[in-house]
């Protein structure tokens, strides 16, 4: 049954989306799973199609119904922003691989969709430069990166059945060791039913020796491998096993010649609903906590079995104690007597005793595995392992010792699965919707027209928003006392601690740090991380060097300055109370509920500003009281200037 497209299943896609979405337009997209994605397309003359993308296992046109959650995750909501309204300029496959891409273009910019239909692959958007703008699913592997800015690397390129030359091909052939379906498999990127096609229709054995194939049988594979690759009959059809539906095709397969077929209009409506019986008749996904639970249920059964098992064979020991001595007793006389284990086991298999079939086994080390003549722990025959070296109460101590090992190891794992047990509860519980009183519109402080936040340990933090408020901020309130900060780069806030003469903890310093490091022009840029310094105020002055002048919102750094080097970008925003902070993630996340983080991102502070107004109003049913403390505008005011987007 099959999973997932193969090659000649997003092939066939790909004309069929050709024709039906290029010179159409991109109008909403909906995540209706973490791994798939419903793309509307109003197309000129032929309507409106919904398009489905579910990474690492189809592309298609579909007619189901679709459930879009009420707040759309980052990934369609970025493509919303970037494609709505665009153009489609062109669908096409990338080589033979099972990749689909579809390049849109909207005003002076172009961007292409890509759709991995291969295992382990993603759905992702890519600008005119080939960098990845996001990804469905964040990835990271070895030799590919699929994160936000990464320059997006396809993967290496095989023979095209399509395209193989014969000389390619008799190469491909004579360097095999193996059968002839395996070699086509392998070496031509193609699935086992389309191996077995070719040689059907080669009339070749598929388990004949690829190297051993003929002049004249290689060129009836190569031409074998454009009628079956060709599509040029596409007839979309189910194939049949009485009412079974053993796979979905594009085009007529000799290998299914016995088999009834199920015909279709066209291939997408017949994936539509293949894949949509395949959901209906399968279980719902485990997901990995339920995958989780079951393995640590699983290993608690098999500890348990072995505690078991290891407790009675010592008890066996004790049970046939003399027959058990006996037999040591006679390997220990043999070694007194100077013969090493090989002799003695040498000895053993050829002395014809009775006592010889049950010494099943004897080592350099005086191991040796002993069967008893009962039947046994858990139905078979039962075996009892010992050393020669040991006597038989210390060789039952050996099971006894291994029955404790495993009793640990179940305990160990008991106490796994009550945590996960709890993680589960805790997941899929209802979350409580938090209901609060209206406030009054409380007055606002001095410093909250700046930049500002508390720190961890109760320090006020201060940063000028522009040039103006930065003079302000000189002039009136930095103090004598207090500490400033600045990058090295332009466009920083000057961020004041007002210390009130106190001793500045370290974490503040460093909270300071990410405070003006995060509202500079590095987070516009991009950048995720930056060196900032610290002075005394008095080394702060608005006095410049003879001959020289400083412009509004500058200053004059003079004496020595403590850097703090890499500080990472990095803003958290919530509710504490009656108002709405933000900050440092160290300084505002144990303060807040509801909190969001954020970090350099694609979103305007406005567009961002209303998604986490929209996560505040999950949880706060009071939206008057929600309007008065985290506005839209509330919001931007503490977001960094440029690019941002949610943390995930």
């Amino acid at each position: 049954m099959k999973k997932a497209m193969s090659n000649v299943d997003v092939a066939a896609v790909v004309e069929e989306l050709q024709e039906k979405l290029v010179g159409g337009f991109v109008g909403k997209a909906y995540q209706l799973a973490p791994d798939r994605v419903v793309i509307s397309f109003q197309s000129p003359g032929q309507g409106k199609f919904d398009l489905l993308l579910e990474a690492g296992r189809r592309i298609h046109l579909t007619e189901k119904p679709r459930e879009a959650p009420k707040m759309p995750p980052q990934f369609p909501t970025m493509l919303r922003s970037r494609l709505s309204g665009g153009r489609v300029a062109e669908v096409r496959q990338h080589g033979f691989d099972r990749v689909a891409e579809i390049v849109i273009e909207r005003g002076d910019d172009s961007y292409v969709l890509i759709a991995e239909i291969f295992p382990k692959g993603n759905v992702l958007l890519l600008d005119d430069y080939g960098r990845i703008v996001l990804p469905l699913r964040p990835l990271a592997f070895r030799d590919r990166k699929l994160l936000a800015g990464e320059k997006y690397l396809y993967r290496e390129d095989q023979l095209d059945p399509r395209t193989v030359s014969r000389n390619d091909l008799a190469f491909l052939l004579a360097a095999s060791e193996s059968e002839l379906v395996r070699t086509l498999v392998r070496g031509l990127n193609m699935g086992g039913t389309y191996a077995e096609e070719v040689c059907l229709r080669a009339g070749l054995n598929k388990t004949e020796p690829a190297h051993a194939l003929t002049t004249d049988e290689i060129d009836r594979v190569h031409r074998a491998l454009g009628e079956v690759f060709g599509l040029a009959q596409m007839d979309p059809h189910f194939v049949l096993d009485g009412d079974e539906v053993v796979d979905v095709v594009p085009a007529p397969l000799e290998v299914y010649g016995d088999l009834e077929r199920r015909e279709f209009e066209s291939f997408s409506k017949a994936l539509d609903e293949y894949f949509f019986e395949r959901e209906a008749e399968g279980p719902k996904p485990k997901t990995a906590l339920e995958r989780r639970k079951e393995m640590q249920e699983r290993s608690i059964q098999e500890f348990r079995d072995k505690e078991r098992e290891f407790a009675v064979l010592g008890e066996k020991i004790y049970e046939r104690y003399g027959e058990v001595e006996s037999i040591l007793a006679a390997i220990s006389g043999a070694l007194d007597k100077g013969y090493s284990y090989s002799e003695i086991w040498a000895k053993i298999k050829t002395s014809g005793l009775p006592i010889a079939d049950k010494i099943l086994s004897l080592d350099y080390q005086g191991e040796l595995r002993f069967r008893l003549d009962e039947g046994a722990v858990d139905g078979g025959a039962t075996e009892l392992e010992l050393n020669a070296n040991l006597t038989v109460p210390q060789n039952a101590q050996r099971y006894y010792d291994r029955a404790k090992e495993q009793t640990k190891k179940r305990e160990g794992a008991e106490k796994a699965l009550e945590e996960t047990i709890k993680i589960i509860a805790r997941r899929t519980a209802p979350e409580k919707v938090k209901t609060r009183k209206v406030f009054r519109r409380r007055k606002p402080r001095w410093y909250e027209r700046f930049r500002w936040f508390e720190s961890s340990d109760g320090f006020l933090v201060i940063g000028g928003r522009d040039a103006s408020s930065n003079e302000e901020i000189y002039a009136k309130y930095l103090e004598k006392r207090d500490f400033a900060l600045h990058t090295d780069a332009p466009g920083a806030p000057l961020t004041v601690i007002k210390t009130v003469g106190e001793e500045v903890p370290e974490s503040t310093l460093e909270e300071a740090a990410q405070f003006a490091v995060s509202y500079s022009s590095v987070w516009k840029e991009g950048f995720f991380e930056e060196d900032c310094y610290m002075v005394a105020a008095e080394q702060v002055t608005k006095t410049p060097e003879p001959g020289e002048f400083i412009k509004k919102g500058a200053f004059v750094i003079r004496g020595e300055r403590r850097y703090f080097r890499d500080v990472p970008v990095g803003v958290a925003v919530g509710i504490a109370g009656d108002q709405l902070i933000g900050g440092p993630v160290s300084a505002i996340k144990p303060k807040a509920d509801p909190v969001v983080e954020v970090e350099p991102g694609e979103f305007s502070p406005e567009d961002l500003a209303k998604r986490i107004y929209r996560t505040f109003a999950e949880k706060e049913e009071d939206r008057r009281y929600l309007k008065s403390v985290a506005s839209v505008d509330l919001i931007v005011s503490f977001l960094p200037p440029g690019g941002s987007r949610v943390k995930v």
